[in-house]
């Protein structure tokens, strides 16, 4: 056989027009992403690009990964971006590879068809210029004629309905049938070099053969039955070759025969071999040589005149490939010849076999050693396939379909981070409680070292105590401690009592200044009686006191409860330092226990009555115990801080897992939750270490509760756990009693501080009432001041006008002079004045009544009280807070109007302790009250000048807007007959005067009073206008003081007399 290895045919390319990606993709990423086009502008320059690369790609590994790089980037591309006729419309137009007719399609499927066509071309042309006379050279050409039949056969398998005859199904089928039979011929190379066994090589030579004849018929099909136009040499080539096989074929099944001792077939099967190869080498190997000579002067000729209709064989079959074919076959038909005459002479001289006809031979059994090898597998591994793509070029562009999935990939990771995060608490919890119902570690503690030492650890003060003593030694140091605060709720408490003292004073005190003026002057005072003015202000100081006298109960139980934890606030109040007053404390306590149980004097300086001359035997056993106990306490620690280490590490890697690229890339396969299941799997480490170490907790804790008990059941274990337990329960005790006694200590300075809040607020009250009271007397004697000296003036000018009057009547009636020596002479006899017959007119009352006077002693009847002023009538001066402080502050009633004289005076409502209602004042402001008698009051009337200030926030927990009370109307009551001053007769005539009809139930104010225009008020008019008024009886003028004047606007009940506040009599 000739050293010259047989010829491969190659796939021709298809050649493609120029594309531009860039518009439609900016187009679509606008429309459909709603992002800035201009920020992809790179990208789709790349894409672009890539496009352009492959229109000149060589037949070479570097033009096949150009080739490849932009089939991934297609995949890619296709995830994010329906390259259709009706979304990224990019047309695409493809010459055939055999024809070269054009096919223009806006299928992104089409293109990567057609790139894949020319990756498997490619990888045929690769082939065939491999030098096969090396291993490694057969190695590759094998390997790229299997990839390209691969590829052939992704375009059947991921392609339908095809545009052009080159990527037609069968068309497509035999180009993959005639990679696979070359790369068999490869592999048949290397058997005959290798030396296989002949059957082996029979076999193999035999299936070439079988694909062969297969193919023949193909092309011959493709050629006439759909125009495929297939160059006739491919056609010579297949079957010369299917020829050739077939005598290698029967070569060395002949060989195989010679071994079995079938002489007579082998004699048979060298001569069918020799007469095959005879013919290959004759008329087709003849016509092979001269179609590849013609198919070369035909291409160099189109070549220059349409570089379209260039000839597929230019290029795909060697030019020597006629004469290599026919040299072979030579070869082989004269080594056939040789060994069939060999074969011949030694069976008719030797062996006398008999020679079967070739009709009766039984064929030569097939042996298929290739197939396709799949795209994926093209470059062996993932990552030099991944290597070769590059970066996914739109990578910040996220389909919301894949957001969705990663959503759902996320939830899965949630729910196994749960899982075992929940695993591990309950394993926590379970080792946490293990531990603390058999205190340990500090159980141990008991065991270990001298039990004196262990005891003086054990009665040194908790950190728990330590800690509420400094906080009680800072409150005591830093000046707001219990006592300072103690001596200033004192003081507020007694300024608040000499205020209400002080404002009961000046109010006695004005009242006996009125009723002094009223004695004085009798029925011509007309100032109205201080008890009907302060029977608010009154109602305010009761108040006031009711709250002091709570408040002062509420700081007996604070002192009470201070009293009872004094002497453990003593021992706090030092702080929780060593040797202080606490460490000592406890020292105490716990060696008077300790004392107790051994029976042992107080002077006696031993803390326990333990043994200490024991065995070594046994210490050393304990000490073996308390060991193994602290060991299996390391392990479960251990195990713990493993345990915590992986789950945080799974947590770690589920916050950076992200296969948002990977569902991606499996967005069409529909295998979602396949793909969750198999990302997930990787977790499944830390899933079983987890397991793992819950496991072995278990086994520990069961081991340790064994040598726990094993220690603690010992004689002296228990004699030292009996002490121990003593010990803790009375310092259990001792830590609770300073527990309480720091509650009660802070809860007695809240409610100190509340009270100081309570007194200071009380104080505020107390003085913006003080201040009232001020103004009230203040203006009450000014007014005291007006209506005197009025009165002294009235009174003169009244003389004086009787005086006009006597003389005008002796005037008129012009006696003569002997009368009138008569008269004088009787008036001095007699020592009195006659009675006067003549009624002169008196001045007016309130009903419209007069009453009458004979002479100038007689005294007028008392006006009808005047209105009360506004200003102290309804509004009160701030109450003070009535409850507890440290409570809520509610609304009080407010105080009722004055009752009749007959009534009883109503009784103050009942005070209530810390927690009730508080008495509250008017909700009106005084300066809105102040504003508002202003506008009702006519001039002159009485008005006071202060206003007293806000009222500062109630100190309880529940938020005030200040003094409630509705304004208290005071109503008159009809004027009980005087007892002083006046004659019996006189008195009844003012009973009937200010006697009303039975309808009429309220007081009738007269017509205000208007004096003469050019004359001011209370001022002395002159004669003549007094005699002129003489003579119209009806009229009378009389004194209307500045309190009648409100009283004329707002008309008011009969009273029996003047009240006081409470509703009582002045004369009470």
């Amino acid at each position: 056989m000739s050293t010259s290895q047989v010829p491969l045919i190659s796939v021709p390319f298809k050649r493609t027009d120029d594309v531009d990606w860039t518009v439609p993709l900016k187009r679509y990423i606008a429309q459909q992403y709603q992002d800035d086009p201009e920020k992809y502008t790179q990208e789709t320059y790349s894409l672009n690009r890539l496009r352009q690369d492959i229109r000149g790609a060589g037949k070479d590994i570097t033009g096949r990964d150009l080739l490849y790089r932009y089939f991934g980037q297609l995949e890619l591309l296709d995830l994010r971006f329906p390259v259709d006729e009706k979304h990224v419309k990019v047309l695409f137009t493809w010459y055939d590879a055999f024809n070269g007719k054009t096919t223009s399609q806006y299928s992104l499927a089409y293109e990567k068809a057609s790139v894949i066509f020319n990756i498997a071309a490619t990888l045929s042309a690769i082939a065939a210029v491999q030098n096969r006379a090396e291993p490694d050279g057969r190695k590759r050409a094998f390997h790229f004629l299997q990839a390209s039949a691969g590829m052939f056969e992704y375009i059947n398998e991921n392609f339908l309905h095809a545009p052009s005859q080159d990527l037609g199904r069968e068309t497509v089928h035999l180009l993959a049938e005639l990679m696979l039979v070359q790369a068999q011929e490869c592999f048949l190379e290397n058997s005959i070099r290798e030396k296989k066994k002949d059957g082996l090589i029979a076999k193999l030579a035999s299936h070439a053969v079988w694909v062969y004849g297969n193919l023949v018929d193909d092309i011959q099909e493709a050629i006439h039955g759909r125009d495929v136009m297939i160059d006739k040499a491919w056609l010579l080539v297949c079957q010369v070759k299917h020829k050739y096989y077939q005598g290698l074929a029967q070569q060395y099944k002949a060989a195989a025969c010679e071994t079995d001792g079938q002489y007579g077939e082998q004699v048979a099967r060298l001569g069918v071999a020799e007469q095959v190869c005879k013919d290959a080498s004759g008329k087709l190997a003849t016509s092979l040589v001269q179609q590849v000579a013609a198919t070369a002067h035909t291409t160099t000729a189109a070549t220059a005149t349409s570089p379209a209709t260039t000839s597929h064989a230019n290029g795909t079959v060697p030019a020597d490939t006629g004469v290599v074919l026919q040299e072979l076959c030579k070869a082989l038909a004269a080594t056939c010849g040789e060994k069939f005459t060999a074969a011949t002479r030694d069976n008719d001289m030797i062996y006398h076999e008999h020679v079967p006809q070739e009709s009766i031979l039984t064929p030569v059994d097939r042996l298929k050693a290739v197939q396709p090898i799949p795209m994926a597998e093209l470059y062996g591994t993932t990552e030099q396939m991944t290597k070769v793509i590059g970066p996914d070029i739109f990578t910040k562009l996220i389909p919301l379909s894949v957001h969705e999935s990663a959503s759902l990939y996320s939830e899965e990771q949630a729910k196994l981070v749960r899982a075992e995060t929940e695993k591990c608490d309950m394993a926590k919890a379970e080792l946490k409680a293990s531990l603390e119902y058999m205190k340990l570690p500090s159980a141990l503690d008991k065991f270990r070292g001298s039990p004196d030492d262990s005891m003086a650890t054990q009665m040194a003060p908790p950190s728990n105590v330590v800690a509420l003593a400094d906080d009680i030694s800072k409150a005591e140091t830093n000046g707001q401690g219990v006592r300072s605060s103690m001596e200033r709720l004192e003081t507020l408490k007694v300024n608040a009592r000499k205020s209400l003292d002080d404002v009961g004073m000046m109010l006695d005190q004005e009242t006996r200044e009125c009723e002094s003026m009223r004695v004085k002057y009798g029925d011509l005072w007309s100032q109205p009686p201080s008890g009907s003015l302060t029977g608010h202000f009154r109602q305010d100081l009761r108040n006031h006191r009711q709250s002091l006298e709570s408040g002062t109960q509420s700081d007996s139980n604070l002192y009470r409860r201070h009293d009872d934890i004094k002497n453990d606030i003593e021992i706090l109040r030092h702080g929780g330092g060593s040797n202080g007053q606490l460490e000592r404390a406890f020292i105490e306590q716990l060696t008077l226990v300790l004392d107790q149980d051994n029976k042992k004097g107080a002077g006696e300086n031993s803390l326990l009555d333990l043994d200490m001359d024991s065995s070594s035997e046994t210490a050393n056993d304990s000490a073996n115990k308390i060991h193994t106990v602290e060991t299996i306490i390391e392990k479960l620690y251990k195990l713990e801080k493993d345990r915590g280490e992986t789950l945080q590490d799974l947590k770690d890697r589920t916050r950076q897992d992200d296969i948002s690229q990977l569902l991606l890339l499996n967005k069409k396969s529909n295998a979602e939750q396949h793909l969750f299941m198999s990302e997930l799997e990787k977790y499944r480490p830390h899933q079983q270490r987890i397991a793992a170490t819950i496991h072995q907790q278990q086994q520990q804790i069961q081991e340790l509760t064994a040598a726990f008990k094993a220690l603690v059941e010992g004689e002296q274990a228990q004699k030292l756990q009996s002490k121990w337990d003593k010990m803790e329960r009375q310092k259990r005790q001792l830590t609770d009693k300073f527990k309480r006694s720091k509650d009660t200590y802070f809860d007695v300075k809240d409610g100190l501080g509340k009270g100081i809040q309570f007194y200071t607020s009380l104080n505020e009250a107390i003085d913006a009432l003080t201040r009232n009271c001020q103004t009230f007397v203040q203006d009450r004697g000014r007014e005291r001041q007006r209506m005197v000296d009025d009165l002294e003036t009235t009174q003169s000018n009244r003389e004086q006008t009787l005086l006009k009057d006597r003389l005008s009547m002796y005037t008129a009636s012009a006696p003569d002079i002997t009368q009138l020596v008569d008269k004088t002479k009787q008036m001095s006899m007699d020592g009195q004045p006659p009675q006067q017959t003549t009624v002169r007119p008196q001045p007016t009352l309130s009903g419209g009544s007069s009453t009458s006077s004979s002479s100038y002693g007689y005294k007028q009847a008392p006006p009808p009280p005047p209105p009360v002023p506004q200003q102290y009538s309804t509004t009160q001066s701030p109450a003070s807070p009535q409850n507890y402080y440290g409570t809520n502050i509610g609304h009080q009633p407010p105080v009722p109007a004055p009752a009749p004289a007959s009534a009883p005076a109503p009784a103050p409502a009942p005070r209530q302790d810390y927690g009730s209602q508080m008495y509250m004042p008017p909700s009106v402001s005084y300066p809105q009250q102040q504003q508002q008698q202003q506008q009702q009051q006519p001039s002159g009337t009485f008005q006071s000048g202060l206003q007293p200030p806000p009222i500062p926030p109630s100190p309880y927990s529940v938020p005030t807007t200040g003094y409630q009370q509705q304004p208290t109307s005071f109503q008159y009551q009809q004027p009980s007959p005087p007892t002083w001053h006046q004659p019996q007769q006189q008195q009844q005539q003012q009973q009937q005067q200010y006697q009303l009809p039975p309808q009429q139930q309220q007081y009738q104010q007269p017509p205000p009073f208007q004096p003469h225009q050019q004359q001011p008020q209370y001022q002395q008019q002159p004669l003549q206008p007094m005699l002129q008024q003489q003579q119209q009886p009806a009229q009378q003028q009389h004194y209307a003081p500045p309190f009648q004047q409100q009283q004329q606007q707002q008309p008011h009940q009969q009273t029996h007399g003047y009240t006081n506040g409470s509703g009582g009599s002045l004369m009470d």
